[in-house]
């Protein structure tokens, strides 16, 4: 499939793009004077690559927001020209595995299941919402037999308060587990700008999954909230841009969960996996339930 089938792209701030792929998940281009950089490479469904050549032909340094298989999808489809694929160094070695089979046919159905609803949505939107149109459709899923998600080798290990030079624009390397231990986050001062990956989402935050830590989220949407963010860019969902108060909502969010101020019920995730959802404006938090927490 090609990227004009299977991405959304559009301009997002000055000299940033997201890459959507709508209903899953959003990579976005920064692009410096000397350098670009590629936040996330999304499913690997589509050539990621490709499409972000049609963007730039400047020197590429890729950084995944996080080791999970559908934020490192692409990768291989960069690794043939990125100056550097760039990851937390707690992640390093959960970069070591493919996507399993299982995860792959699971993540099929999922997709398959995600454009049926969407379908079924735009036949009521058109009737008066008008909430929907070309930039944010949930995109037919092609055949999906032969997708594979490849290990690939990071070559740069980040930490945090690393700077990251672009060439006239510069981001921190913000440390923020909780979804998972390697979290990462860029931060540019400079404008307010805020890569999020999925530290911050307009959806489900999966604080359930192996290695996420409820604590942990707290405390780094804690403090993502005490940044002066202008703009905030998140890495699923339909809406993949949010202001300062929405951080600062999923940040009392997650401070209510950790601390037993919320009513949870029993639920699943979309994999069907048990879950505890609390729910709030806008957004949910999945948790385990109890006596299976990790």
């Amino acid at each position: 499939m090609s990227g004009s089938d299977w991405f959304q792209v559009a301009e997002t701030g000055p000299g940033a793009f997201v890459i959507a792929e709508p209903g899953h998940v959003n990579s976005y281009l920064v692009l410096g004077d000397e350098l670009a950089l590629l936040y996330d490479t999304g499913m690997g469904v589509g050539d990621i690559g490709e499409r972000v050549r049609r963007l730039t032909r400047l020197p590429l340094l890729v950084v995944n927001s996080h080791h999970h298989f559908d934020h490192r999808g692409g990768n291989a489809s960069v690794a043939g020209y990125a100056a550097d694929i760039a990851v937390h160094a707690a992640g390093a070695a959960l970069h070591r595995d493919p996507a399993p089979r299982e995860w792959l046919e699971a993540y099929t159905h999922i997709a398959h299941g995600l454009r049926k609803r969407y379908e079924e949505f735009r036949v009521l939107d058109v009737g008066g919402f008008f909430l929907t149109d070309s930039r944010v459709e949930v995109r037919p899923v092609p055949d999906l037999a032969d997708w594979r998600i490849e290990a690939v080798r990071p070559t740069r290990l980040l930490r945090e308060g690393d700077v990251l030079d672009l060439g006239g624009r510069r981001l921190e390397v913000l440390h923020t587990p909780g979804h998972s231990p390697d979290g990462v986050c860029l931060w540019e001062p400079e404008t307010g700008l805020l890569l999020a990956g999925d530290t911050l989402i307009s959806g489900t935050f999966f604080a359930h999954v192996l290695g996420a830590d409820v604590t942990a989220f707290a405390a780094s949407t804690r403090r993502l909230a005490e940044l002066p963010v202008a703009t905030a860019l998140l890495g699923h969902n339909l809406r993949h841009r949010e202001s300062a108060d929405f951080v600062g909502r999923v940040a009392e969010a997650f401070a209510a969960v950790r601390d037993g101020r919320t009513r949870p019920y029993a639920s699943t995730d979309m994999f069907g996996v048990p879950v505890r959802r609390h729910d709030f404006d806008g957004f949910a938090v999945l948790t385990a339930p109890y006596g299976t927490e990790h």
